[in-house]
C-alpha cells in the first residue's frame, strides 16, 4: 500500500465516529444507548409521510417549542442499561420476596388490626390504579422521546411501574384471602371511580393521559403527577404504615421508593440539560407547569386526607411535607410552583 493510501486510511472514519469528536472511548452505557431511536429520520416510521403515526410524530413531538437541544448529549445520571437494570431490580425483588415469605410465615395478614386494615384498604390497595396510570404515561413519554438516551430512562421508569402494579396486585390478593369481608380486590375500582376522596387524583391522571405533546407530557408526568403521587403513596404511606404497625407494607413502599428516586434523578438532569441548551426552554417548561399547579395541589390535599390515621400523622402535616418535597424538586432546576 502506498504512503498516500496509508495516510488516507488513517484519516478515515474510526469505529466510534458516530459520537463525533468524543476524545475518548465511549462507555458501555453510551455504546448500548447511542442513536437507537428509529423514529427520527426524514420519514420516521419508514412509511408514507401522511400515515397517521408520522403525522402524530410531526404534530406532537417534532413541532414542540424546545429549541437548540442536542438530545443525544443527554446522559442518564445512573447510566442505566438493560443489564444493570435487571441486576438491580433482581436484587430488589429478592429482598421483597424475602419480606413476603418472612411475614407470611408469621401470620402477618391475619394479625392486622382495624386501623391497619382501614389504611391499607382506603389508601394503599387502590393505588394499583395510580401505578397503572403512571405506567401508561411513562410508556408514552418513552414512545415519543427524541433521543434513545431519554427513551431508555422512560422505558425503565415504565418497567418500574409494572413492578409496582405486580406487587400491589399480589398484596391485594393476600389481603383478600386473609380478610374476605373487607372488599380487598373487589372494592377498589368503585373507590377509584366514585369515592370523592379519590376523584382529584383520578382526574389528574386521566387529564394527564390526554396531554399528547411530548414536552407537555413530560412535564405533567415527571414533574407533577408522578412525583406527587410517589411522595404520597410511597414515602408518606411508608411512614404512616410504620406508625400504625403495618411493617411489611411499610417496607415494601420504602423499597418501591428507590425506583421513584431514580426517576427524579434523570428527570431533573434532563430539565437542566434543556435549560443549558437554551434558557428559553425553561420558560416553555414553566408555562406547562403553570397549567398544572392547581391540579397538583388538589391531588396533594386529597392524598394527604386519605393517608391520615389516628396513630400516624394528620393530613396537614402530610400535605406540608409532600408540598415541600415537590417544590424543592422543582426549585432545584429553576422551576416554581406558582
Amino acid at each position: 500500500m502506498s504512503e498516500k493510501a496509508t495516510k488516507a486510511r488513517k484519516r478515515g472514519l474510526k469505529t466510534w465516529s458516530a459520537f463525533g469528536n468524543l476524545g475518548r472511548r465511549p462507555t458501555e452505557y453510551e455504546i448500548l444507548t447511542h442513536n437507537m431511536n428509529h423514529t427520527t429520520g426524514e420519514v420516521p416510521l419508514e412509511m408514507g409521510p401522511d400515515v397517521h403515526g408520522n403525522v402524530w410524530l410531526r404534530e406532537h413531538r417534532d413541532s414542540m417549542p424546545l429549541n437548540n437541544v442536542d438530545w443525544d448529549a443527554f446522559r442518564d445520571p445512573d447510566a442505566m442499561i438493560y443489564g444493570t437494570y435487571v441486576a438491580s431490580q433482581d436484587d430488589q425483588e429478592t429482598y421483597v420476596e424475602y419480606l413476603l415469605e418472612q411475614f407470611d410465615s408469621e401470620g402477618y395478614d391475619e394479625g392486622l388490626n382495624e386501623e391497619q386494615l382501614s389504611l391499607l384498604r382506603t389508601a394503599i390497595t387502590p393505588t394499583r390504579y395510580v401505578a397503572h396510570s403512571q405506567q401508561m404515561l411513562s410508556a408514552y413519554v418513552q414512545q415519543l422521546a427524541v433521543s434513545s438516551y431519554v427513551a431508555n430512562c422512560a422505558a425503565f421508569q415504565t418497567a418500574d411501574q409494572l413492578r409496582r402494579v405486580q406487587l400491589l396486585a399480589y398484596r391485594t390478593t393476600q389481603l383478600k384471602l386473609a380478610h374476605p369481608d373487607r372488599g380487598f380486590a373487589t372494592g377498589e375500582k368503585a373507590d377509584w371511580t366514585e369515592n370523592p376522596q379519590w376523584q382529584p387524583i383520578r382526574e389528574a391522571f386521566e387529564w394527564a393521559l390526554v396531554k399528547f405533546d411530548w414536552d407537555r407530557a413530560f412535564v405533567v408526568t415527571n414533574l407533577v403527577v408522578k412525583p406527587i403521587a410517589d411522595q404520597l403513596f410511597l414515602a408518606q404511606a411508608s411512614r404512616q404504615l410504620s406508625a400504625c404497625g403495618a411493617r411489611l407494607d411499610s417496607l415494601i413502599a420504602e423499597n418501591l421508593l428507590n425506583d421513584s428516586e431514580r426517576s427524579v434523578r434523570w428527570t431533573t438532569a434532563l430539565v437542566k440539560h434543556l435549560t443549558e441548551a437554551d434558557p428559553a426552554n425553561l420558560e416553555v417548561l414553566q408555562g406547562h407547569l403553570n397549567d398544572w399547579v392547581d391540579r397538583g395541589d388538589e391531588m396533594l390535599r386529597a392524598g394527604a386526607a386519605l393517608l391520615a390515621t389516628p396513630s400516624g400523622r394528620k393530613s396537614d402535616a402530610i400535605e406540608a411535607d409532600v408540598r415541600s418535597t415537590w417544590h424543592g424538586m422543582l426549585e432545584s432546576v429553576g422551576l416554581r410552583a406558582q
